[in-house]
This record gives structure tokens, sequence and C-alpha cells, in this order.
């Protein structure tokens, strides 16, 4: 009988109602979060779409200068083919020498050697000062 009379009470019809209306506003915000996400991802891709063709025209754009270059070295007189040759010839050297500058900045070791060189020095202290 108590129990019937606190389920009909006001009390509890309001605390359902609150309750019911919790789980309606998060689901709300769940459903706003999510289409939030979606959008925003969305827009990254419209962006990184864009910045793919920027790279495509700006790669065509360097092929043109390229040539450029050989058609005003072949203007100087020499032969087409020679021009293209001194034109792969100096790319090639600007390739090399772009490779073996990458190549010695990565010849430091990976591992954090002063920090490892710190934390065997601290180690061996400790175990100077317990002993």
């Amino acid at each position: 009988m108590a129990l019937d009379h606190l389920q009909n009470s006001g009390l509890a019809r309001a605390l359902t109602d609150l309750l019911a209306d919790l789980a309606e506003l998060v689901q709300k915000e769940l459903q706003l979060a999510k289409t939030e996400i979606t959008e925003k991802i969305s827009a990254r891709l419209r962006a990184s779409a864009w910045m793919v063709a920027a790279g495509v025209l700006g790669m065509v754009a360097v092929l043109l200068i390229v040539e450029a270059a050989v058609f005003a070295i072949a203007s100087l007189g020499l032969a087409l083919y020679w021009s293209c040759l001194v034109v792969a010839a100096v790319l090639g050297a600007g390739a090399a020498a772009a490779f073996f500058h990458g190549r010695s900045l990565t010849e430091e070791e990976l591992l954090p050697s002063r920090t490892a060189k710190q934390i065997t020095q601290d180690i061996k202290t400790a175990k100077e000062q317990l002993t």
C-alpha cells in the first residue's frame, strides 16, 4: 500500500519525468555531437581535396618551368636534346644534394642518448648513496 502511494505521488512522477527529460536531452546532445563531428570531418576532407588539387597544379607548374628552361637553353643555339640533358643534369645534382643532406640528418641516433646517460648516472649515484 505504501508502495502504491509512493508510485502515485507527485514526487515520483516528477522524478520519472525528470529522468525521461534527462535521457532525451542526452540523446539530443549525442546526436548534436555526432552531427558536428561529421560536419568537421567532411570539411577537412573538402580542404584535403583542395590541397591535393593545389599540389597537382603546382607540379604541373614546376614541369612547365623545367620545360621553359629547356627551351630557353635551346634558344641559345644548343640542340634540344642537349638542352634536356643539361636541365636533367642540374635537376639530378639538386636531387642528389637534397638526398645526401637528408641522409646526413637521419644519421643521428633515434634513442635519447643524453637522457639515457643521465638516468644511468642517476641510478649509479642512488646506488652509491644507499650502500
